[in-house]
């Protein structure tokens, strides 16, 4: 119960700072999608029950805060949860390449997913070309943030945690030690 509210609580600081801290820094449509980064890293170190409700919750939560269509963020975050659970089996879960390569395809994926849920519920707009020609600075922005996100987790887990590990980032302390 603890981790779920931990969960719960980067969910929650991710949501604002994407929401409400990012747009004043970046000028224009273009934001990193923090959220997506958790979901990743919930999808390859948690179990397929519990991480799938608390990422539809976190979608939900994440559309009740910066979401125009209620629920589409819950379904894509859960589809992309599936997607990492569904290769986890088959792949080091603690090689910071993955994580990388996964937040990658999950920014793809996304902007598939939200492509076709818009089209397909929507039949009055058209957002697939828009979501298109976005695509290659979100997936420019979701890289950048997913290897910011490392080395902040490698320096907290040193400062703070020197003794504890955490999750997929056990073996990021070995490239720094001396």
């Amino acid at each position: 119960m603890n981790r779920a509210l931990i969960y719960f609580a980067l969910a929650g600081v991710a949501a604002v700072l994407q929401t409400v801290l990012m747009p004043l820094l970046l000028q224009g449509d273009y934001k990193p999608n923090l959220v997506l980064l958790l979901v990743v890293y919930l999808g390859l170190h948690e179990g397929p029950w519990r991480g799938g409700l608390i990422v539809y919750l976190m979608g939900w939560f994440f559309d009740g805060v910066g979401g125009a269509f209620p629920g589409l963020n819950g379904f894509v975050m859960l589809a992309i949860f599936l997607a990492v659970r569904g290769i986890v089996t088959r792949v080091n879960t603690e090689s910071s390449i993955l994580l990388l390569l996964l937040v990658m395809a999950g920014t793809i994926l996304q902007a598939f997913l939200f492509a076709f849920a818009l089209d397909f519920f929507r039949q009055d707009i058209s957002v697939s070309s828009q979501i298109a020609w976005q695509l290659p600075v979100q997936l420019l922005l979701n890289f950048v943030a997913a290897v910011v996100f490392l080395k902040l987790a490698v320096w907290l887990q040193r400062s703070f945690l020197p003794r504890r590990d955490l999750p997929g980032l056990r073996k990021l302390d070995r490239r720094y030690e001396s």
